[in-house]
This record gives structure tokens, sequence and C-alpha cells, in this order.
């Protein structure tokens, strides 16, 4: 018989009334949390110094081959986590990502300097449907499919062929950036782990984190991505070997020979088909991990930093909705209303009806009602706890009739009336009340609920909130009355429940929700 792993569950105890064990993960799996397995957490201070001091990695000084005693790699300290100086600033850079991002650009940019050619309508015409198409392959192969899943190729052919086009992009291989994007989604927002952090400054997040080296942490995260399998691993495999090659044929050299071949303009085709096609698509695409982060609406989720930019939107053919994307990541769309710009999913529908792709995955409409209710209902409490709604009827002195009635005998002058137990002074409001001062002296030191609710005048809603910002006291005796409104009405208690009865379940207090959120919660940007 196996050993019983969990000491919470009774050996002797029969199925029926045995708990549900909880689940065990991989020990590697929980490391990346941070999260001490659960051996560990029932053994005793003494065990678990012990387990401490058996996993210590001895660190022993390494004498290098001019004798000189150096730190074993363990011991070393990071480079992100050294200044920048005049000795070490080449090393803060991640080259082969410059190369692309920086230094070809920069050389379009010269070369367009130097030769100072404008495109024909031909080539600027192909510019553009060049950008779209690598645009889409982008959007579909290395977003929606190999990050995501959402969707299924049928056809391996079609997947060399988007491999192609992506490749001129210039955004770094599938392998790469769907690796650095997969730990962006699993680590959003949290700083050390997030590689294209918004907490971190506009500049990093745009293109800086894809620029400069990575912090160890990152290098842990997206190393962690790697290890789930690609769908057509051998694809990604191939183009991550060839990248710089595919990157320069398709990004530069192609679109050069086919505008040069059509319309007689290589330079142009270069230029403009070539080196800027390739500045666009790059800057586009880091705008979603910028202002995609910074700038727009949250309709899904305010407590994460990604937003709905209409502009990034636009720029990307469907990739700018990130607050609809951050929580509904497995669908083929960026964006469930019909008017959403997504020509990524419109592209995907036709691919669907021509047997190219299939398994189109959709959110249910349902949950994502849910999502945009529930933020809705977050951005009504939040207005609703910032209104003044009068002193809490829970911090109000309580007051016996006799208390009440001295009250108004030592208070000549002011008015003070009763209605629904809870005592109001209205002096402030007892002249420019629109039935008259008469009706003040009639109701002064009586309860008004009859009147007040109708027998004389039915108030309005404002009425009613006016009233409640001058209540001074209740009256014992009420208590059936005021406690009822207390809780109808308590800013810093929630209803629970709308006016038909039925419960309002906010976000972050779902059944499921836990304070006890591991790795910490960061709130959005």
């Amino acid at each position: 018989m196996s050993e019983n792993r969990n000491p919470n569950i009774d050996p002797n105890a029969t199925s029926s009334q045995q708990p549900i064990q909880e689940a065990d993960y991989p020990e590697e799996e929980l490391r990346k949390y941070n999260i001490v397995p659960r051996q560990a957490e029932s053994c005793t201070a003494t065990e678990l110094h012990s387990h401490r001091r058996v996993a210590k990695v001895v660190k022993h000084k390494v004498k290098g081959g001019n004798g000189i005693t150096q730190l074993p790699i363990s011991d070393r300290i990071a480079i992100t986590e050294r200044s920048w100086t005049l000795r070490n600033w080449y090393r803060h850079l991640h080259w082969r990502n410059m190369l692309v991002t920086v230094f070809v650009p920069l050389l379009g940019f010269l070369l367009w300097l130097i030769v100072d050619i404008r495109p024909t309508l031909q080539t600027a015409s192909f510019a553009f449907l060049h950008y779209v198409l690598t645009m889409l392959s982008v959007n579909i192969l290395y977003h929606r499919y190999w990050c995501h899943r959402s969707f299924q190729i049928e056809s391996p052919h079609f997947v060399k062929l988007l491999v192609l086009i992506a490749s001129g992009a210039g955004i770094t291989s599938a392998r790469n950036w769907c690796s650095a994007h997969r730990a962006h989604h699993r680590h959003s927002d949290i700083t050390d782990r997030d590689p294209h952090n918004v907490r971190r400054g506009f500049f990093f997040s745009h293109i800086g984190w894809i620029v400069l080296t990575f912090n160890p942490q990152v290098v842990e995260a997206i190393h962690a991505e790697r290890l789930d399998k690609f769908t057509n691993d051998e694809a990604v495999q191939w183009q991550a070997r060839n990248y710089l090659s595919l990157f320069v044929s398709s990004g530069l050299i192609l679109p050069c020979l086919f505008c040069g071949w059509l319309y007689d303009d290589y330079l142009g085709g270069l230029l403009y088909a070539g080196f800027l096609k390739v500045f666009l698509v790059q800057q586009s695409v880091f705008l979603t991990n910028s202002l995609g982060h910074l700038i727009g609406s949250r309709p899904y989720n305010s407590s994460i930093s990604a937003r709905n930019n209409l502009v990034v939107n636009l720029l990307t053919l469907g990739e700018g909705n990130q607050n609809f994307h951050q929580e509904f990541p497995n669908d083929c769309r960026n964006g469930s209303n019909w008017l959403s710009w997504d020509p990524t999913r419109w592209c995907l529908s036709l691919l669907q009806s021509l047997g190219i792709v299939s398994h189109l995955r959709i959110s249910s409409q349902s949950i994502i009602d849910k999502s945009r209710v529930q933020e809705q209902q977050r951005q009504l409490d939040n207005i609703r706890s910032s209104l003044y709604w009068g002193i809490p009827i829970s911090r109000l002195p309580v007051y016996t009739p006799q208390q009440f009635r001295k009250l108004v005998s030592d208070s000549p002058g002011r008015f003070y009336v009763v209605v629904d137990g809870i005592i109001h002074d209205v002096t402030p409001f007892a002249k420019d009340h629109p039935g008259g001062i008469e009706l003040m002296y009639a109701a002064n030191g009586r309860d008004a609920t009859t009147a007040f609710n109708g027998a004389v005048y039915q108030h309005s809603n404002a009425a009613r909130n006016l009233l409640g910002t001058l209540r001074i006291g209740v009256l014992s005796g009420s208590e059936d009355i005021y406690w009822k409104q207390e809780r109808i009405e308590n800013k810093d208690v929630p209803l629970d429940s709308d006016l038909s009865g039925h419960a309002i379940v906010r976000s972050g207090s779902q059944a499921t929700a836990s304070n006890n959120i591991i790795g910490g919660v960061a709130d959005a940007a």
C-alpha cells in the first residue's frame, strides 16, 4: 500500500468520509512561484534548517588559467543588478536584438537620407500591402496560434508560409517572442518576472525590454515557457536556427526584388516595402506592450494595467484591445462586440471557411458579460463610496423619546424631525423648504414619517438623499426601521443582493476567490 502523503487524511476513515485530497504539483513548477512544497511546510524548524543545510550549494573558489581566484557563476552578480559604467555598458545590451530592432531601421533611415528617393504609387501600395500581410502573419501565427492556441491550423504548408512572412517583421523569432509573451501573461504586472512590465516605464515596456539584457528572474520565466512545447515545434526550431537569414530575405530582399521586377523600383522597394515596413511593424507590435498598458479603457478588469486602445488596435489590425485579451487570452478574437476592429479575426473566419484553420476558440458571452458587469459594479462602488451619504447610522447616538423632547425644548430656533426612526436637524434647509416654513414648524419635534412618505407630499429620491446628510441621531424603540435603512445605504458594506433579491457577485468576491494569493497582488499601473 502506498504511503499516505496528506497528513490531514485519516487512514482509518471510510472513502465517503475522506476529504478531497489537495492536488500535488511538481516541485519545479512550485519553485517558479517561490512556493514552499507541502512537505517542507510540515517540517519542524530544526528539520527545515537541516534540509536547507543539506541543499545549500557549497561555494568553492575557482582559479582561472591565470591563477586569479574567481567566484563561481552562482555567486556572481547579474549584470542587470550592476550600474552602467564605461567598462560594462556593452554587457547591458542584447546585441542580437539590437541588430534587428535598432540597427536595421537606423540603416534604412541613413540610406533614405543618402538617396532621397520617393516611392512610386505602385511601390507605396505594395509597401502597405506587405505591412498588412506581415502584421496579420504575426497576429495569426505568433500570437493567437503559438502563444494562445486559440485555433488549429490544418495545413503544415500554411504554417511554413506564415513563418516566412512573419520572419520579416523583425520582432525576433517565434520561440523567443512567444516565450516572452507567455511569461508576460503568467506574470503580468509583477516587476521581476514580467519581461516588459509597464511599471518600469514607457521606454522599457516599449523597446527597452527587448534590447536590454534580461534579469535572471525574467530569464527563468521565459525559459519555463519554452519547456511547454509549441504546436508544429519543428517549424519553430527551424525558424529560430535561421532567423537572421529569414529576416533579411523576407523582410528586405524579397520586397526589393518584387518591386524591382514589377515596377522597376528596386531601391524604393528596399526602402519603403523593406526598411520602413519593418520599422512600422516593430513599433506597432511594441505599442501593445507600452501604450496598450498605459492609455485606454478597462471595461473588463481595472485591477490590471492592460487597456483597450483604439490607436493601437488600428495599427496592429486588431491587437489593441489588451484589456479584453488579458482576461480572455485563449479567445481567437480581440473583442466580443461585432463593431470591434479586428481584421485578424476576419481573416481567421475566412481561413476557416476555406478549411485551412479549424476549432476557433470563442469565450462564452455570458462569462464576458459577467466580467463587464462586475467591472461596472466596481466603478459604481468606488463612486458610491466617494459620495457623502451622511453620518453612518451605526455611529449615530441613540436618544430616548424623553431625551429627544428635551433636545427640542432646549434648542429654540432649530428644527428637529423624526423620519423612519432617525432624528434629523433640518434647520439649514427649513427656510428653503418648498412647502414653506409653516410645515417645518408643524413637524418640529414630531415624527414626520407618514407626512414625508406621501400623506402631505411624496418626496423625491433626491430629497431622501439630502435628508440623510442632516441626521444626527436615532430614536430608541425604532431599531427595526433604522437598521434596515443602515443595511441599504451603508457605503462601507456593499449590497449583497440587487432589488430583485439576486446575489451580486463582485470581482474578487467569488466563492473561489482568496485573499491568500500566491505571489501577492500587483495593483494596476
